[in-house]
């Protein structure tokens, strides 16, 4: 097993000379083998230091003090030194609403890389093994990953390192009647409640059984393949997400449907990852996405439980998070008192007095409008039903504000954000990229009482 997990760290460059290895310790077999093992092999592998952390999830009562008091037993005796965290994982998991399974892991993760902080640990290393990466390919199969989903557990990622990746658990459990090593066992991992334990215990023995008695060292060897094939693609997709990006969340439809649907289908994940995270993303997600392109202009889905809203706009897709079509608060507009913004972390001033443009560095843009037109108070606020502003030169015309936007091609989730200045149902001036004004309130040559509207820089921005 030595000689394996050697090979397996040299293959995957997982240790420098003088790295310091934090040991994710639960006290079970899996743990205790890789604790002993790269203690065995600290000075063939140039390990600087090793430390350990346990955490108590708080769900079995004294069988997890029992756990607890075994791991600090166990350093104690090897000299290992130990930091301990207890974490209640029923509630964290009902507080997020996921699975007791998923807020172990959250929990083990943010634990283990404080203790690694703690201790000057650069490197963690898990215990996960070959039927641990079988077990997860098959549920991940199960659930619809796709290809990357039967990559399976990856040998290192980020900081992690799981040197045991290439070990099966019969292995594991041989090496430890071997060197004589206790270890203790976890009554829940009997138990059929939890999805890999019903993968362990029921699925993997009975394709082991009915089809390949060497199944779960297949499967895993398999993943190695499908990770080169999902590096290669992903490599791909992303010079493709490029020539499709318009923006930072934005793809040009053309552009992506002239690509193969298996790249189309990545180029789509790298623009929800600029601006999301790709947990629980599905290919059924990506599929409405793909759906939507063929679809009229102005029509959006929204992809529930992530956050995430859609919209074709004329030439292009959109994805952006659901928070960012909120709109502005409202602000009425008092003559002469600045109105800070919070939302544009700026200041507008209305004033009969035109601002000295030589002086005022803070000063961002002004327009002067003829005062006796303004009939109501003023308000930044952004559209409401009724909308309208007045266009042209000569004849001026009426437009509503929802035809405006329109006109300007200006997509469609972002109109409920682009702030206006209107006196009731006139709009004065347009707060978007054409900085429009109304021709109807916009200061003329024989104008004689006139007032300005200035936008003014924040002053901690100064």
């Amino acid at each position: 097993m030595h000689k394996q997990i050697i090979q397996t760290i040299k293959n995957h460059n997982m240790l420098s000379c003088n790295d310091s290895i934090l040991i994710a310790l639960s006290g079970g077999a899996d743990s205790v083998a890789l604790l002993h093992a790269l203690i065995s092999l600290k000075e063939t592998l140039g390990i600087s230091n090793i430390y350990a952390a346990h955490i108590n999830h708080g769900l079995r009562g004294e069988t997890a003090a029992r756990d607890e008091r075994f791991v600090q037993s166990l350093c104690t005796s090897l000299g290992i030194p130990l930091k301990i965290y207890h974490a209640d994982i029923k509630n964290l998991a009902a507080a997020q609403s996921i699975s007791i399974e998923e807020a172990g892991r959250k929990a083990r993760y943010q634990h283990l890389a404080e203790a690694a902080t703690h201790f000057g640990a650069n490197k963690i290393a898990t215990g996960h093994h070959q039927n641990d990466n079988a077990e997860t390919i098959i549920m991940n199969l199960s659930r619809g990953a796709g290809l990357k989903g039967l990559c399976g557990i990856p040998y290192t990622n980020g900081n992690i390192i799981r040197p045991l990746l290439d070990i099966s658990r019969a292995e594991i459990e041989t090496y430890l009647t071997e060197n004589s090593l206790t270890y203790i066992t976890d009554e829940t991992n009997t138990s059929n409640e939890y999805t890999r334990n019903r993968t362990r215990h029921t699925v993997l023995p009975t394709i082991e059984t009915a089809l390949n008695p060497n199944a779960a060292q297949t499967i895993a060897q398999n993943a190695a393949l499908f990770r080169a094939e999902e590096e290669y693609l992903n490599e791909i997709a992303y010079q493709k997400y490029n020539e499709c990006r318009v923006s930072a969340n934005t793809l040009n439809i053309q552009k992506l449907s002239a690509l193969h649907v298996a790249i189309a289908r990545r180029v789509i994940r790298h623009a929800i990852a600029e601006i999301s995270t790709l947990q629980n993303i599905t290919a059924n997600h990506i599929g409405q996405i793909l759906e939507l392109t063929q679809k009229k202009s102005g029509k959006e889905i929204h992809l529930p439980g992530l956050g995430l809203v859609v919209c074709k706009e004329y030439s292009n897709i959109s994805i952006f998070a659901s928070e960012e079509v909120q709109g502005f608060g409202t602000y009425p507009l008092r003559l002469d008192t600045p109105t800070f913004i919070p939302e544009l972390n700026q200041t507008i001033i209305f004033s009969k007095t035109a601002p000295d443009i030589t002086k005022n560095h803070k000063l961002l843009c002004t327009k002067s409008f003829d005062y006796d037109t303004i009939t109501e108070t003023l308000f930044l606020r952004t559209r409401r039903p009724g909308d309208k502003l007045k266009l042209g030169k000569e004849k001026l015309f009426t437009k509503k504000l929802q035809d405006y936007f329109t006109d300007k091609k200006i997509p469609k989730h972002k109109r409920d954000s682009i702030p206006i200045i209107a006196s009731g149902s006139s709009v004065l001036w347009v707060l978007d990229d054409n900085n429009t004004a109304s021709a109807a309130h916009i200061k003329k040559e024989e104008t004689q009482n006139i007032c300005w509207i200035s936008i003014e820089r924040a002053i901690n921005n100064v």
